[in-house]
């Protein structure tokens, strides 16, 4: 339907029928089994049918698509589903062994960096000075695709206001914008910035479906959603993060107060929280952000 050949010849026809044939219901019914059947070869001559599975992965494929749905089934399956089910057990031997220094909801889970323009250097503190590297988690070890004790690690990073320690967190970026943005700076991949921002928010929103139906990862991480303001912003990344981990304590108290220990509330309307139904905490906006690219 997106020819303007086609569009004009529909426009024709319909027309026409409705000048030539303007009570449709007096018709004879000979007659109107004739109209369908011509309606009918008008349809395949013109292509006006839906199109094929095939025809639609195709089109997928040749627009990229699909290229956000393949990186957050990848992630899951290939990071997340094997790290997340022992996470718990990991910070428990790590306070043991550092005077349990990360202790509060949101010191519970794994803080994982979503940037939406994809930028994810491989030094925190690159980003924000307020960052900083404290220890690694016990590494987690397992066999995979012939590799033998592959080994799975997570860091934990101190976050600093006003100079001070203010928070702590086991913390990283979604490694996948990596590849997004690397292909989105290959002449060969055809990937503008434009689709990258489009896939980035798709991949975002796929990964949140998939481990709000996984059961072994509920409550054990948090996306962290945002997009930084044009330069010369106040944009403070270290801030985003304590505005996180503040709501996720606000949270911890609230639901306490009622005697369960499940956090978040899932009746708080702007939590992120990956274990509740599918929503997008992006800073400074109260709504998730749509798919569409001309709204920025």
């Amino acid at each position: 339907m997106g020819c303007p050949i086609r569009r004009g010849a529909l426009l024709l026809l319909s027309c026409y029928f409705y000048f030539c044939f303007p009570n449709m219901a007096d018709l004879p019914l000979t007659w109107t089994l004739a109209l369908l059947g011509l309606l009918q070869a008008m349809n395949i001559l013109l292509s006006l049918q839906g199109l094929t599975p095939a025809e639609i992965s195709a089109i997928c494929e040749k627009r990229n698509l699909n290229v956000a749905h393949g990186l957050a089934w990848s992630y899951y399956i290939g990071y997340l589903r094997l790290i997340l089910p022992g996470l718990q057990d990991r910070i428990r031997i790590y306070n043991l062994q550092h005077n349990n220094m990360l202790r509060g909801a949101g010191s519970q889970r794994l803080h994982i960096l979503f940037p939406l323009d994809c930028g994810v250097p491989n030094d925190l503190s690159v980003a924000d000075a307020n960052i900083r590297f404290l220890q690694k988690l016990p590494q987690q070890s397992a066999d995979c695709a012939g590799i033998k004790g592959r080994v799975y690690t997570n860091s934990v990073y101190q976050l600093l206001e006003h100079g001070q320690p203010a928070g702590i967190c086991v913390l990283e970026y979604a490694t996948p914008l990596q590849t997004l943005f690397a292909m989105s700076q290959d002449g060969r991949a055809g990937f503008s910035r434009e689709d990258r921002l489009e896939q980035a928010k798709l991949f975002c929103r796929t990964l949140e479906d998939i481990l709000a139906d996984a059961p072994e990862c509920q409550n054990n991480c948090r996306l962290i959603v945002y997009q930084e303001s044009a330069e010369g912003s106040s944009f403070s990344l270290s801030q985003e993060i304590l505005r996180h981990l503040r709501q996720e304590e606000r949270e911890e108290v609230t639901v306490g107060s009622v005697g369960t220990s499940v956090v978040p509330s899932p009746s708080s309307p702007s939590t992120s929280s990956l274990s509740q139904e599918p929503k997008l905490l992006i800073s400074g906006m109260e709504q998730p952000l749509p798919l569409r690219t001309d709204v920025f």
